[in-house]
């Protein structure tokens, strides 16, 4: 007998090797080999103007005169970053690129040793740096460079490997992420940013903030966003990398971006805001939040309003995966004020072409999975499950499609299938609305179905086979799980022999593999983000 746990789970995940070309169908990979490779120690480095050359025996030490002329570098060293200068005697100052930057160019590495590099900013003011080919910034073997914080717009083509990003700052400025990638408008765009094997944090360890310290000491973490209409900020990927001790996790507002295999813990606010076209959030780890006293209400993952277009009120976002994702709202016992976290859900803008796939979610909050304003879409497979854990605010996870978001029309053409859940709300007065194939878990007597039925809303709490092939299991979770036990926060959530989920789903429409990357074959066709007995 196989006997997977969260923690395993987590173990697959971390195991997975990230590769720069995981990047968005259609945009650019980076450059598998370097052509140079360059180096930089804000320890044991020098300036250019002091005999630095950026070679190993002899590496650079201020990062920033990448991009601009900084104290004892008279340009910057990227031949492709424009600079303030005459470029023929007796005529007008340009800012634009010239013969005396360099050497570094598009193509090239630059590897960094251990030590503090401060605020990095890889932008210049009313001007665009553009690489015909990737420059990748990493961390040397063996080394722990660490930035203060990373800025990046009007550019492209970069790669940022193994950097931790950290800093504290006051309340004042605590809205400014540690990691930032936007453009300057479509003048000055930004595409093909690749971030893999990060570390960002406020600080390594919070477990001893108060609800005040987090207000006033914790930063967000990481932030990507096009000006109005989408596509001036594109093709970002954060892969294979920790957010943590942060308020607002992850920010997602540039279409074809990829946010994968990332782990997001002790977080006082949502875990990820998106609002995009041509987004996959697959992967990724999401627990612990906290309640530091602002009055949010966190949520996993949030759709938002995202980035309106002038006189706008409405956005419409398209070609959504958020596939194979764990989220557990605790799993640490010392966790400082636990609070209840919605799982994934939107109920801003509107969505269309939407796949939410092989998700588990732990939670004390109503909505686990929850849609409005949403069309020609599946939500299929996933486990929710409240924990029962946190009294307020008084109702279980459940799988929802609901009709119209804040701004948005009604819903329509889009199926809930082959869940695993807590609780279904279905609002299918809708056109192509509805729920077929999904177990429902009954732990005490009282409804877990709502729906409307010959236009009347039916509350169902019966045990059996419902309407469409759902089912009503009265056992609760531990009728269908390995291990479920909220008291010492054990959620193995992998399916029973005997369960219910087993051979209540139905293959059409159904992911070909699990959460664990198992194949869904016969003889099991499940209900729930896991396809087998364990």
């Amino acid at each position: 007998m196989k006997t997977f746990s969260y923690a395993v789970f987590l173990l697959l995940c971390s195991a997975i090797p990230v590769r720069a070309a995981n990047v968005y169908t259609g945009c650019a990979n980076p450059t598998p080999k370097p052509k140079n490779v360059w180096y930089f120690d804000p320890v044991h480095g020098q300036t250019s103007d002091a005999g630095g050359t950026g070679k190993q025996a002899n590496p650079w030490n201020n990062l920033q005169a990448l991009v601009q002329a900084q104290s004892g570098y008279s340009y910057p060293l990227l031949k492709t970053a424009p600079y303030h200068h005459v470029p023929v005697s007796g005529q007008p100052a340009v800012t634009t690129t010239g013969p005396d930057s360099g050497p570094i160019a598009p193509g090239d590495e630059i590897l960094l040793m251990s030590g503090n590099y401060g605020d990095v900013w890889l932008s210049v003011y009313n001007a665009e740096i553009s690489n015909s080919d990737f420059v990748t910034v990493a961390a040397a073997p063996g080394q722990t460079p660490v930035l203060t914080s990373l800025f990046i717009s009007g550019t492209n083509k970069w790669v940022f490997n193994g950097l931790k990003v950290q800093s504290l700052q006051p309340a004042a400025l605590s809205g400014n992420p540690l990691v930032a990638i936007k453009d300057g408008g479509a003048a000055f765009p930004t595409s093909n940013i690749v971030l893999e094997n990060m570390i960002i944090s406020s600080q390594d360890n919070a477990a001893t903030w108060s609800q005040a310290d987090w207000i006033k000491y914790a930063r967000n973490g990481f932030y990507a966003q096009s000006s109005a209409g989408g596509a001036n900020t594109e093709c970002v990927s954060l892969t294979g990398s920790h957010i943590s001790n942060v308020r607002y996790a992850a920010n997602l507002f540039a279409n074809k971006l990829i946010f994968s295999n990332n782990q997001i813990d002790h977080f006082g606010d949502d875990g990820i805001d998106y609002g995009a076209t041509n987004l996959a959030i697959t992967r990724n780890n999401i627990h612990d939040n906290l309640d530091v006293g602002d009055g949010n209400h966190p949520d996993a993952m949030q759709g938002q309003l995202g980035v309106l277009a002038p006189d706008a009120t409405l956005n419409y976002f398209n070609n959504i995966l958020i596939d194979s994702n764990m989220i557990v709202r605790q799993t640490d016992p010392k966790l400082s004020f636990p609070n209840a976290l919605q799982g994934i859900d939107a109920f801003d803008s509107d969505w269309t072409n939407v796949t939410v796939t092989n998700n588990v979610v732990v939670t004390s909050a109503c909505w686990g999975i929850a849609f409005s304003s949403i069309h020609d879409s599946l939500i299929a497979n996933n486990t929710v499950v409240g924990d029962g854990l946190i009294a307020t605010p008084g109702c279980t996870a459940a799988v929802s499609i609901g009709d119209k978001s804040h701004e948005g029309p009604s819903s329509s053409n889009t199926a809930l299938r082959n869940n695993l859940a807590s609780a279904l709300v279905l609002y299918n007065l809708d056109s192509g609305v509805e729920a077929d194939h999904n177990v429902v878990m009954r732990a005490s007597a009282g409804p877990v179905i709502a729906w409307y039925a010959n236009g009347v809303m039916q509350y169902l709490g019966s045990p059996g086979i419902q309407a469409n092939s759902n089912i009503i299991d009265t056992g609760g979770a531990n009728s269908e799980f390995v291990n479920f036990n909220p008291a010492t926060l054990t959620f193995t959530l992998l399916l029973k022999v005997g369960a219910d989920a087993l051979g209540s789903g139905i293959a059409a429409g159904a992911p070909n593999v699990d959460i664990l990357g198992a194949a869904r074959t016969s003889p099991y066709t499940t209900a729930g983000a896991y396809s087998y007995p364990y």
